[in-house]
């Protein structure tokens, strides 16, 4: 049975050789009283038992009697006849015309039996049946011998069907073909219509092998457009967060300006105001302690220092302060209104997929849009 697994003829709800294969709609196979059961265990709304996929529509759930919707699927009939013929080659080789139970070692595949070597050669010498096809059991399988299975009237179980009445949609044999279907307009021999039939579904399932590979393409392009978009988004966020950072530096260069300079005028002050403390120290102690002829003598001196001193404070500047930052709250009240504008979703065309809108812009601070003063400096 080479080529043949138990998966090809095995029901997946009883685990045993399919009986009357139900194709559902997800295209898992079943068998007619397996689909039937589940069904009813369900109430007539259970899905696949495999992919659990619907097997009735809505509207065919709750009408009718379930027997009948689930007559109405399509049976497999190559599944079904994978089944027939692996039970004819596991069953015994036992040869059809002979009586003492004779080994078999072909297969007639015109009259459906098994033939022991003596018999087989006896079989191809008579005239009606000498050019009948035989093949060794040995070698055959399977699936060769479902597809060779000769077609049965509709109408007589014991003849073969020749023709295919498209009207009826009915393989019959010759002799229906020249009575009840006499007056149909289309009969045709069975090879003729199956060579049709099949070029027609290759056909067809081209047509859905190329809607397929269009549906995957679209997917794809949906994927490469999202996997874009986030791109797209963290390069105009990363420039905006550049272009703050960069701002922010620049704030701050100016703030430490500001700063150096102040810290420049606390030392020129800080130096003038420790001459000053020194000297008025050094006043208050020849004031108090020096006798009057000592405080004489270096009155000239002292006063002149004390002159020079406040002449020297007069010409320190007054401490700088840091100056003051201001930001143009109109501007930053509109920045902050086009940021929650930035990356807007538009639907374009009822298309599922999105884009950023091309239309949002950002305002970022400029050197021309910030204003920086200083406190006004006042000399004594």
């Amino acid at each position: 049975m080479a080529g043949v697994t138990s998966g090809d003829i095995e029901c997946p709800v009883c685990h045993d050789d399919f009986t009357n294969p139900k194709l559902l709609p997800c295209n898992h196979l079943a068998c007619r009283d397996c689909v039937l059961s589940w069904l009813q265990k369900e109430g007539g709304q259970g899905g696949c038992p495999l992919c659990r996929a619907p097997i009735l529509s809505s509207t065919q759930q709750g009408q009718g009697q379930l027997a009948i919707m689930v007559d109405s699927l399509p049976t497999d009939f190559a599944t079904a006849a994978l089944v027939e013929s692996q039970k004819v080659l596991t069953g015994p080789h036992i040869c059809a015309m002979c009586e003492n139970n004779v080994t078999a070692t072909s297969y007639c595949f015109a009259c459906s039996i098994k033939l022991c070597k003596p018999c087989t050669s006896y079989h191809q010498k008579l005239p009606m049946s000498k050019d009948h096809i035989m093949e060794q059991l040995n070698k055959l399988t399977a699936k060769r011998l479902a597809a060779s299975r000769q077609a049965i009237c509709n109408n007589h179980s014991n003849r073969p069907a020749e023709v295919y009445c498209s009207a009826h949609q009915e393989l019959i044999c010759m002799l229906c073909a020249t009575t009840n279907h006499r007056s149909c307009p289309e009969v045709k021999v069975i090879t003729d219509v199956a060579r049709e039939k099949r070029t027609e579904l290759t056909q067809q399932s081209q047509r859905l092998k190329e809607k397929a590979a269009g549906l995957a393409k679209q997917m794809q392009t949906a994927k490469e457009k999202s996997k874009g978009m986030h791109k797209k988004v963290n390069d105009v966020f990363d420039d905006l967060q550049q272009c703050s950072e960069k701002r922010r530096q620049q704030v701050h260069d100016l703030v430490q300006k500001e700063e150096d300079a102040t810290m420049t005028s606390l030392a020129e002050t800080e130096k003038a105001r420790a001459a000053m403390t020194s000297n008025s120290s050094n006043i208050d102690h020849l004031v108090t302690s020096a006798p009057d002829d000592a405080l004489l003598q270096m009155l000239n001196q002292l006063k002149s220092r004390l002159d020079d001193l406040e002449s020297e404070s007069g010409k320190t500047a007054k401490v700088k302060d840091v100056g003051d930052i201001v930001f143009d709250s109109q501007l930053l009240t509109r920045l902050k209104s086009d940021l929650s504008e930035l990356g807007k979703i538009q639907k374009l065309h009822q298309q599922a997929s999105a884009s950023p809108s091309a239309t949002a812009k950002t305002t970022t601070p400029s050197s021309g849009n910030e204003h920086y003063t200083h406190s006004q400096r006042t000399t004594n």
